[in-house]
């Protein structure tokens, strides 16, 4: 009995941390589409974007719910602990940036729909694509569980933001 339940338990663990790099290509699509909706205008990848963030909100749910299930079944030891503590953190992250794909795609529909095309133009690949490579890295770590890899990642965190901030100097006139 323990051992087909320490399988079903491993086949448990197996289907979340596959469900999260599930849910982390489609927030990398979502943040793919956004940046170019936001460049190109193009209405159906804009609502696209936004439609798909209720797909991300339900996948961050149901893998919550899963988490919790199976820490209430199984009382998991301190390494699966740890594994679904990291899922339920990641899936919040993933969630977010969710939203700011869909935070993007709002504002690409509101400046090509008021026509405000006579803001300056202000090239953002760099960053974006800057942004989806600390994103891959990050779910490449989760996936092998590499500790080291994610904390590549973590300290490549400052070099976007400030990135970021010289972009919104350019865009607020002084």
């Amino acid at each position: 009995m323990a051992e087909h339940t320490s399988k079903q338990f491993d086949a448990e663990l197996e289907n979340v941390r596959s469900s999260v790099l599930q849910m982390g290509g489609l927030v990398e699509e979502q943040i793919t589409r956004a940046v170019e909706a936001l460049i190109s205008g193009e209405m159906d990848l804009i609502d696209r974007v936004i439609a798909d963030d209720h797909r991300v909100n339900a996948l961050e749910v149901g893998l919550d719910e899963a988490c919790s299930q199976i820490i209430a079944r199984r009382q998991p030891a301190a390494g699966d602990l740890r594994l679904l503590i990291a899922v339920v953190k990641t899936i919040t992250d993933l969630e977010r940036i969710g939203d700011e794909a869909a935070k993007i795609a709002r504002m690409a529909k509101l400046i090509h729909t008021a026509e405000r095309l006579h803001m300056p133009r202000i090239d953002l690949s760099h960053v974006a694509d800057r942004a989806l490579a600390m994103l891959r890295q990050s779910l490449d770590a989760f996936a092998r569980l590499d500790v080291s890899e994610a904390m590549r990642v973590v300290k490549q965190d400052q070099a976007v933001d400030d990135q970021f901030r010289a972009i919104m100097r350019q865009l607020i006139p002084s």
